[in-house]
């Protein structure tokens, strides 16, 4: 929409610079045309004059003698019929005025000394004369040759508050039959007032508007064409007229289709931005549901899969023969690898839909890498290889980024090295690749892989050899997921590596140096009164008979005193009527979900002023929002099904050494 407003805002101003420097053109061209016009029409009028003055007759009647009967034949009547020239004098060699007319009336000649200006134009024909020097006569026999070339000299002169064009001609013998009688011939002064006829014949040789001449400094009208020119003995004389104006006249007969193409081009905006804007919403919406079907969906499968993993690891610790320990471990392997395979595919749709963010919180790098080892040590020592942790000492210190999508990362990385490796080793190196950058690497001896097929390896589903799949397991997911992880991170992933030799992920990430790193942190535990030894009382919400029969099993060989409910509104009663050492709770329930009944819990605790009781959120609601959202509801600590009995045996660890606490106090 901003490119198109710009467009046509580009397109219409160009359009007036355009049409405005059309118009200027025309101007200038106008005013050439006047200039030159008014120049002609002086060379035509200079013409009509030489031919009663560059004559032989006009020599012997103006200057050898003088013929007033002549000059009133010949020059005043002439010119009057011709040009209606309003005055025409007439000076002798010594510049004397000795013949005037006045239209075709008989004149004072003594009036030539009040007409000012005309002066001056005798003195450049009398200098032009003195240049030329005599003409000699014709001798008897020789050809007949024009003898002589004019000499004329004209301007505007202003006379009594009018313009007049003014021409001093110097009168000459054409063939040189008579000759002057002095050395300087007489001057045929005429002057030709500008009047409205002038005008008109300009306007009409030149197609002008409005032609108009003014007299001095007068306003002239805006958008008017002028031509100033010289007046001799006053102001300047100013012909103004209306300019033609064919940038103007394509403009104003464009506005109407300009304006309709700008309301069309708006219309398609507008409706361009609605759909946008209905799009977006609807991809909102779909994002939405796709985030609430996964949401669901992973709390559905954990659900049962959470019966299956804690049953099987119950299972497991039990008195079993060597044919069922194997079957139990079978069990408790394909739920492990159900619960990786769900985490991979609700990880690659959140990234896909853009509901992955990265946190920018402080940790201590070397001890994220050395946990990563640490998950990794028990396959490798499965597989009898030998797992080598090279850490850098300058690794050893507090980074601010994103832990738990590191440790992803390297966890992903470190677990297909050891589950491709059969022999040899493999080695996990940090080391500092510039201030606040680090470059991590992966190495194995494992079957490695063409390096012509190294781009497949971050694809979805794919693997460099699809055979490896078949051999070793596996969705394909990891590295694709890894590779859009550390492209959000702002990182780059790579690898190098040959078939049968191994190959080598290399991890850089900008992870600036932090203050201090985050410690361990474990369950809050309360600190109950001084009591003698008791069982310890734990109240269980959940709405899946099978989730309460897994916590049953779980805590069976534990000293432990479980009251089980169904929903939230349930576990609030049971804590109203008792207190409890430990409270898990699920999200998910009908009546009353955990996270109210957690806050309503805090609430009541609040207002007896009971000590805090650890909340633990027992939940398959997995993603980060909803660790947010338990915490921020008050629970102490999130856990997400499949329940991983260690972890849970820990917390409830803490809360019976919390308890001795408080009995020896």
């Amino acid at each position: 929409m901003t490119l198109a407003v710009g467009a046509m805002v580009v397109f219409v101003a160009s359009l007036m610079i355009w049409t405005a420097q059309v118009d200027r053109g025309v101007r200038a061209h106008e005013q050439d045309l006047v200039r030159r016009g008014i120049s002609g029409n002086i060379a035509e009028i200079e013409r009509s004059i030489i031919a009663e003055t560059n004559w032989d007759e006009a020599i012997l009647n103006l200057d050898n003698r003088f013929d007033a009967a002549w000059a009133d034949n010949n020059l005043n009547d002439h010119y009057a019929q011709s040009m209606d020239f309003e005055r025409l004098f007439v000076l002798d060699g010594a510049d004397r005025p000795i013949y005037a007319r006045r239209h075709r009336e008989t004149a004072s000649p003594a009036a030539f000394g009040h007409f000012e200006g005309a002066a001056g134009l005798v003195a450049e024909v009398r200098r032009a004369e003195a240049k030329r020097g005599p003409i000699a006569a014709r001798r008897p026999g020789t050809p007949m040759n024009l003898v002589s070339h004019a000499i004329q000299s004209s301007a505007f002169v202003s006379h009594e508050g009018r313009v007049y064009l003014v021409t001093a001609t110097l009168v000459q013998p054409d063939f040189a039959m008579v000759t002057p009688k002095g050395p300087r011939a007489p001057v045929v002064v005429m002057a030709l007032a500008l009047d409205r006829g002038g005008l008109d014949r300009l306007r009409e040789r030149f197609q002008l508007s409005d032609l108009r001449a003014v007299v001095g400094d007068h306003r002239i009208e805006r958008g008017r064409a002028k031509l100033v020119l010289d007046v001799v003995g006053g102001p300047p004389l100013i012909v103004t007229w209306a300019p033609q104006r064919p940038g103007a006249d394509l403009l104003s007969r464009a506005i109407l289709p300009v304006t309709l193409v700008i309301l069309a081009f708006a219309a398609m905006g507008t409706i361009m931005v609605f759909r946008a804007r209905r799009a977006t919403a609807h991809l909102l919406a779909s994002h939405r549901s796709q985030s609430e079907f996964l949401a669901n969906m992973s709390h559905e499968v954990r659900t049962p899969l959470n019966g299956v993993s804690a049953i099987a690891e119950a299972l497991e610790r039990t008195s079993l023969t060597p044919a069922q320990a194997e079957m139990v471990g079978i069990i408790r392997d394909s739920g492990a690898s159900l619960e990786r395979l769900l985490s991979d595919v609700l990880d690659l749709s959140r990234i896909e839909t853009g509901a992955v963010s990265m946190e920018n919180a402080p940790f201590h790098l070397a001890d994220a890498i050395r946990d990563v080892a640490a998950l990794a040590a028990a396959q490798a020592d499965e597989k009898a290889i030998d797992l080598i942790v090279d850490i850098d000492p300058i690794a050893e210190t507090a980074v601010a980024g994103d832990a738990p999508r590191v440790k992803q990362v390297l966890a992903n990385l470190v677990s297909n090295a050891v589950k491709f490796t059969s022999d040899g080793y493999v080695a996990i190196a940090v080391r500092a690749d510039g201030e606040g950058r680090w470059r991590i690497e992966v190495q194995d001896t494992g079957i490695g892989f063409d390096p012509a097929e190294k781009d497949r390896l971050f694809n979805r589903f794919q693997q460099a050899d699809g055979s490896v799949t078949r051999r070793f397991g596996g969705s394909g997911l990891g590295l694709a997921i890894c590779k859009q992880l550390v492209d959000l991170m702002g990182g780059e992933l790579d690898a190098i590596g040959a078939p049968g030799q191994g190959a080598t992920f290399t991890l850089r990430l900008d992870l600036p140096l932090a203050a201090a790193g985050p410690t361990a942190a474990s369950a809050p535990v309360a600190q109950g009164e001084t009591a003698p030894y008791r069982p310890l009382r734990i109240l269980l919400a959940d709405d899946h008979p099978t989730n309460r029969k897994v916590v049953q099993v779980l805590f069976s060989e534990f000293d432990v005193d479980l009251v089980c409910t169904e929903n939230g509104r349930d576990a609030c009663e049971a804590f109203a009527a008792q207190r409890f050492d430990l409270v898990l709770m699920d999200m998910q329930m009908p009546v009353m979900d955990g996270l109210t009944a957690v806050r309503e819990i805090r609430a009541r605790e609040k207002a007896r002023g009971w000590i805090a009781t650890p909340i633990v959120m027992l939940t398959a609601n997995t993603l980060p929002e909803h660790q947010v959202a338990s915490l921020a509801a008050g629970a102490d600590l999130h856990m997400a099904k499949p329940i991983e009995a260690a972890k849970l045996f820990a917390v409830l660890q803490n809360v019976a050494e919390a308890q001795a606490v408080s009995r020896a106090a």
